[in-house]
């Protein structure tokens, strides 16, 4: 993989699957020094091929739920495309936003407690983008599946921490707010450090850490993998099943290629989209077509789309 070795590679991986691990505890697994560790995981952020740590909540248990708008567009200039991107994330609750070539050019996720987050949200962008808007098909996410990195290095270990769309009230203070901020996308932050932003005593974050862990609203410190800088295409496929009793089998086999990192249940105009970080196309039809031979009978459609550039990606609710 473009200018990492294997060290680096299962650096990576090992990371992903608790990225809060102290570097001693790393480096005993991978059986070198600790400085060695350090060292490469330092160069592994300072040179781009890691974009940071993040954490993964449970958002449902938090009261949130996600609304997906796929996107084609008619008729619109360069100028004003960008003017649509532009609006569209410097909007409240906007938790991903990427253009993408295929059947549709963007997608939009919106995090919503309700109905009238998706009104407030979309009568303003379609009272202002309505005429450059050819299609708009929606998806309410039903499970929302995280699996671990295993693109980079396909070790034995495999992950898959996942909530589904049940809407609960988990009770959070202040405190426990803060804490969730500090962490969303510093996951690797140490618990002094966390203390000196929150205002909170350190014994208190280490015990509201572990109960919120314990309660399954952290699910998991994470990897976030820069695809470009590896040198890995984003494609996502959407999916419409026929066959919903399938989608536990659908799941397992875009799983077993090593190259998915996000699967999400859904209802809508597809049933799953599952994103794929491949090295090339040839990768990807392979996937395609074994899928294709595999599940003949179990779908109605499919498309593939390539993700060109994400302008938001937010990794909570706080």
């Amino acid at each position: 993989m473009t200018g990492i070795d294997a060290l680096d590679a299962r650096i990576m991986y090992e990371l992903d699957l608790d990225a809060r691990q102290p570097v001693s505890k790393l480096a005993h697994r991978l059986r070198r020094s600790k400085e060695t560790v350090n060292f490469r995981l330092n160069r592994l952020v300072k040179e781009g091929y890691l974009k940071g740590f993040y954490t993964v909540f449970n958002t449902s248990q938090l009261g949130w739920y996600y609304y997906k708008f796929y996107l084609k567009f008619k008729n619109i200039t360069p100028g004003k495309e960008k003017e649509l991107f532009d609006y569209v994330r410097k909007k409240p609750r906007i938790a991903y936003l990427s253009s993408v070539e295929g059947f549709y050019d963007a997608i939009i996720l919106l995090a919503v407690r309700n109905a009238g987050d998706i009104v407030d949200f979309m009568y303003p962008f379609m009272k202002l983008y309505g005429d450059y808007i050819q299609t708009k098909d929606t998806a309410i996410f039903l499970t929302t599946h995280r699996l671990n990195n295993r693109f980079i290095h396909a070790g034995e270990t495999r992950r898959d921490w996942h909530y589904g769309v049940e809407i609960g009230n988990y009770p959070v203070d202040e405190v426990d707010r803060k804490i969730m901020r500090a962490i969303t996308r510093e996951a690797r932050l140490p618990l002094v450090e966390i203390a000196e932003r929150t205002g909170v005593d350190a014994k208190v974050v280490k015990y509201r850490l572990s109960k919120l862990k314990s309660d399954k609203i952290i699910l998991a410190y994470v990897t976030a993998p820069n695809f470009d800088k590896l040198g890995l295409e984003f494609y996502q496929i959407n999916i419409s099943l026929k066959a919903p009793e399938k989608m536990r089998e659908v799941l397992e086999f875009f799983d077993s290629t090593n190259a998915c990192l996000f699967a999400l249940e859904m209802v809508g105009r597809y049933d799953l989209a599952v994103e794929l970080h491949l090295r090339s196309g040839e990768e990807l039809k392979k996937i395609i077509d074994a899928f294709r031979e595999k599940f003949v009978d179990a779908y109605n459609d499919y498309d593939v789309s390539t993700i060109t550039k994400e302008y938001v990606v937010l990794f909570g609710p706080y």
